[in-house]
């Protein structure tokens, strides 16, 4: 994926072309197939270019038509259907970028022109005689888009880095990107510089007489587009769409790469890709997390799961990490660079990845991403979705086939299936298990931080998985994350694909029968009916999984001696004394019971690292 930039003096004051030439050298690994720059008067933009599709070899971005000038990181989807209405025949088609597209919609439509385009993409559009700015994120938010403005000003770009590298006010910490990104919650606008703000999905931007104004264009809604009868027919359209999802990001002449957990999301995709690639007669790069053959340590790994799908997809050519090779907390620094926030805790795996990824000459790497937010949905709500919807005789059903699946009472299915999702069965419970319900009170950040936080946070998670997706797709989080992956990986010359969240895959699901993801009494049964037959039999019908980093709890025992000594360091001081537990941190490595996720105290060790 390309990276954009540009900045616009309000004060109609000439650019000084140093400060754009500033912004390049922060996103020079960008600039894996070149990079230019436009300076007129008081705008400056750029765009550092990775190829990845045919018509990208054609751009020249920034690109100036008459007054127009555009920057764009985008695939366009629907790009046939744009030049129909332009009258751009074929053999011109294969010629034009999509930068020329998108341009030649905002000539057509203005500002409406967001609704005639498909795909992934952000863009800026600077229009010199009405002195306006023009901006756009894709509907879910795959391409980010950062902005910094002030008085005299408005700069934006793909990457943090490249604002901080010329703003001039200083670079104050947003302490509530902290809560964002430790419980998943709060305005996703924010990022960890408290000047700079995310242009999240679904979102224009339009700068005019030095004013922002910010719009929501679309919004994840049903749109009554699905109409079946039968149950298989849903299942048979979800593999359509998702298999369409795939095949448009694809172009068989570059390497293509996957990261291959041996999960049902992940397998589906690879499955996918692989069988679309086999009719070029073309490879699929797979690269996975293992543990080392001669590896004596407790963890377990997925290998021979990873292994099935080789064998099922024999064009396939699969490379291992061995995970017991790398440190635990490697990378973290390279980690916070990359994806500009706290890093995962399994930063140093994620970029190892990109690494071996990148040595291949990969240039679009997929992965499984997001697939369990609904593609693969457990559906352990879905009881209660149909009693609130009047499905009486349909939830009862579902019980039964439910208790006939677990082997549990009839009762013990009512309580988990239903009961624990209602208001009344929840006050009771926080009233009797307080600790239990509301323990991420509990957790490492000091007191007087959550003080005035804690009450904004909701503990409880939307029993209604449509509610709680549109709500989740609408506020930008996923993509915020996407956001994540795509500027990680475009590092490593690659652009990135995660097709279980795709704009048509998510309108799919909202109108799909929800007694569909739990058909039969089992979980995540729309993705075992939608991938029967197209994925090795021994992954479609497993239960679990095992952990993403197979030695992790073992490694995290072993290093309790250097996580003591790193929290004792002097210059991590102010972290315990403004935001984090540190004796917490300590007591939960000695006695892990009391906390299952180790994950998240590891992220607070990265914090301290970063910060």
């Amino acid at each position: 994926m390309s990276a954009i930039f540009g900045i616009i003096n309000k004060k109609q004051k000439c650019v000084d072309s140093s400060l754009v030439d500033k912004m390049l050298e922060a996103l020079k690994h960008r600039a894996t197939d070149g990079c230019q720059i436009v300076v007129d008067k008081n705008m400056g933009m750029g765009n550092c270019r990775l190829n990845v599709y045919p018509q990208q070899i054609y751009e020249k971005q920034p690109l100036k038509i008459g007054q127009f000038t555009i920057t764009s990181d985008a695939r366009i989807d629907n790009r046939q259907e744009l030049a129909r209405h332009f009258n751009i025949d074929n053999d011109l088609l294969n010629v034009t970028p999509d930068s020329t597209l998108i341009l030649m919609a905002y000539q057509e439509w203005e500002d409406m022109c967001i609704n005639h385009l498909e795909g992934e993409f952000a863009f800026a559009i600077w229009d010199e005689k009405a002195e306006k700015l023009f901006a756009a994120t894709d509907q879910i938010g795959f391409r980010p888009l950062y902005y910094y403005d002030i008085p005299d000003a408005f700069i934006f770009c793909s990457e943090i880095k490249g604002i901080t590298a010329i703003k001039t006010t200083p670079n104050f910490f947003n302490e509530e990107s902290l809560i964002e990104y430790f419980y998943r919650e709060g305005d996703w606008q924010q990022t960890f510089n408290k000047e700079i703000l995310s242009l999240c999905g679904g979102n224009t931007l339009i700068m005019k007489e030095g004013k922002l104004a910010i719009s929501k264009y679309w919004k994840l809604e049903p749109g009554n587009r699905y109409h079946f009868t039968k149950d298989e027919e849903w299942y048979e359209c979800f593999h359509e769409v998702l298999y369409k999802a795939i095949e448009k990001q694809l172009n068989p002449e570059n390497i293509t790469g996957i990261t291959l957990s041996g999960g049902l999301d992940s397998t589906s995709i690879a499955c996918i890709v692989a069988e679309i690639l086999m009719k070029k007669n073309k490879p699929l790069y797979a690269f996975s997390t293992a543990l080392s053959e001669n590896y004596n340590g407790k963890g377990k790994d997925e290998r021979d799961y990873i292994e099935m799908v080789g064998k099922f997809c024999p064009n396939i050519i699969q490379t291992y990490l061995n995970v017991d090779k790398y440190d635990l907390f490697g990378d973290i620094a390279e980690g916070f660079e990359s994806d500009e926030m706290i890093p995962n805790p399994f930063i140093y795996i994620d970029l190892a990845l990109a690494k071996a990824a990148q040595d291949k000459k990969v240039k679009k790497i997929f992965n499984g991403f997001g697939g369990d937010y609904w593609a693969s949905w457990k559906g352990n709500s879905v009881v209660y979705m149909l009693i609130k919807q009047g499905e009486w005789k349909e939830a009862l059903e579902l019980i039964k086939e439910v208790q006939r699946v677990e082997g549990k009472s009839f009762g013990s299915e009512i309580k988990n299936k239903y009961l624990r999702y209602t208001k009344l069965y929840n006050k009771i419970r926080s009233v009797i298990k307080s600790d239990e319900i509301y323990w991420e009170k509990n957790l490492t950040f000091r007191e007087d931080y959550m003080a005035e936080r804690r009450a904004s946070l909701n503990y409880t998670i939307e029993p209604d998985k449509n509610e709680q997706m549109t709500k989740l797709i609408n506020s930008g989080s996923p993509g915020r994350i996407l956001s994540l992956f795509y500027n990680r990986n475009a590092k490593f010359g690659m652009d990135c694909g995660t097709p279980m969240l795709d704009k048509h895959v998510m309108e799919f699901l909202i109108e799909m029968p929800v007694q569909l993801f739990s058909k039969g009494g089992r979980k995540r049964e729309l993705i075992r009916h939608s991938m029967k037959g197209f994925i090795p039999d021994a992954i479609l019908e497993r239960q679990n999984k095992m952990a993403y980093i197979p030695n992790y709890m073992n490694e995290i025992d072993l290093k309790k001696d250097k996580i003591r000594n790193m929290l004792e360091l002097p210059e991590y001081e102010f972290i315990y004394q403004k935001y984090l537990k540190r004796d917490m941190i300590i007591n939960h490595f000695d006695n892990k019971s009391k906390m299952d996720d180790t994950s998240k105290i590891t992220i607070d060790l990265n914090i301290s690292q970063v910060l």
